[in-house]
């Protein structure tokens, strides 16, 4: 049956991806829901809990308030809680209830940032979207908020958009990236949002060039690009490739912005983040010329970004319709889908992803850079072997 989810667990909801954009903030984030919300965000979206922490709270909205639009209670409590924490920001989050009921979330933070004089955002978020257009939304906020027009361009200036745990895990990719950056002779200016603090916000339009690693921060470069003129290259460096440091080079030169992308082909399905699986794509065809790869979305698709032939996948159903199609003879995604009977002549080659499988899978995540994607690559190009040499034999 279309849209039901039997199989596979439903991937991190937006409001989520805000309570994630905010975390390293300083700030006071707090989901407006009875706790059921929170809770999703708090047990099961958030692999930094475990050695770091965050100031994220429910509303405790109870079926008196909700009736009676009680928004005084909600302020109220914000206050209090700010009067003791000292945030640097305030984030009001929707959940399914105040979308149902009309409660204005934008309004919310309005009055209380004239309250309490400290920076408010309101989000209208209700559960129905996914984690990456809630990071998106929360990134874009941020950046007309507090972004400053430069005084100057830094040489090798570099932000990075679109980090954050549920694509990234908390294995440490985040921090390997920068490395891989700074030991390249860049400097990093912004860490969009693993990382993340007010003052590199405002710093963000001084950088020469941004690079997008995940699809979460793809509006936000177009907006940067838009308003300061900054240009991008979206792709994310996996295993041992060069490609991603070449564009950031030939987009200094030119100010050109760059994708890396490419049309699909049957033989490999990867199912995972646009970002990287199109540089996942990108690699394996580099080291094995002429391999068949199709990268299948459930999350955010953007369209800048989409190869020809890729595929946007809406639900359970539309997954296992596409595995079963025989187009197919290795799969590449998280380990859950390797669960769907349709999957079963396939070939899995394990890509865990923290915003479906949580915490069953995100200890086992593979660091992007590396020897540990390297060993992916390198098992796709032998499954394409493989399976060729199983057909020419036929």
């Amino acid at each position: 049956m279309k849209n039901l989810w039997i199989t596979l667990p439903a991937y991190a909801p937006d409001y989520s991806g805000i309570c994630s954009a905010f975390f390293d903030l300083g700030g006071i984030s707090v989901v407006h829901d009875a706790s059921g919300c929170t809770g999703n965000y708090t047990g099961y979206d958030e692999p930094r809990w475990f050695g770091t922490r965050s100031k994220v709270f429910c509303s405790g909205l109870r079926e008196i308030d909700a009736v009676m639009g009680n928004d005084e209670k909600l302020l109220g409590n914000l206050i209090a809680a700010g009067e003791d924490i000292d945030p640097t920001v305030y984030a009001v989050i929707g959940s399914p209830v105040p979308m149902v009921i009309g409660s204005d979330m934008k309004g919310i933070a309005h009055e209380l940032e004239e309250r309490t004089g400290v920076p408010a955002f309101g989000f209208d978020t209700n559960g129905l979207h996914l984690y990456d257009e809630g990071i998106s939304e929360a990134l874009c906020a941020l950046i007309r908020r507090f972004t400053e027009k430069p005084e100057e361009t830094i040489p090798g200036g570099i932000n990075v958009l679109g980090t954050n745990p549920l694509d990234f895990a908390n294995n440490g990719n985040d921090a390997m990236l920068t490395e891989a950056l700074e030991d390249r002779g860049y400097r990093v200016m912004g860490k969009m949002m693993m990382g993340a603090s007010i003052d590199q916000i405002r710093k963000l339009a001084s950088a020469e060039v941004n690079l997008v690693v995940s699809v979460s921060g793809f509006a936000a470069a177009e907006l940067l690009e838009r308003k300061y003129g900054i240009p991008y290259v979206a792709g994310n460096p996996v295993g041992s490739s060069e490609e991603v440091f070449s564009l950031i080079e030939q987009t200094r030169a030119d100010r050109k912005s760059r994708v890396i992308t490419d049309d699909a082909s049957d033989g490999i399905l990867i199912i995972g983040e646009q970002i990287t699986a199109n540089s996942l794509r990108r690699a394996i065809r580099n080291t094995c010329p002429g391999t068949g790869v199709t990268v299948a979305l459930m999350t955010q698709c953007q369209k800048a970004l989409r190869g020809a032939g890729d595929v946007v996948l809406t639900d359970e159903d539309s997954v296992a319709s596409l595995l079963a199609t025989g187009r197919f003879h290795t799969l590449i995604a998280d380990p859950l889908f390797g669960e769907l009977p349709e999957a079963a002549g396939l070939e899995l080659i394990s890509l865990p992803h923290s915003a479906l499988s949580s915490k069953l899978c995100w200890d086992a995540a593979p660091h992007f850079i590396g020897e540990q994607t390297e060993t992916i690559i390198r098992a796709a190009c032998e499954s394409a072997a493989a399976a060729a040499n199983g057909s020419s034999r036929k």
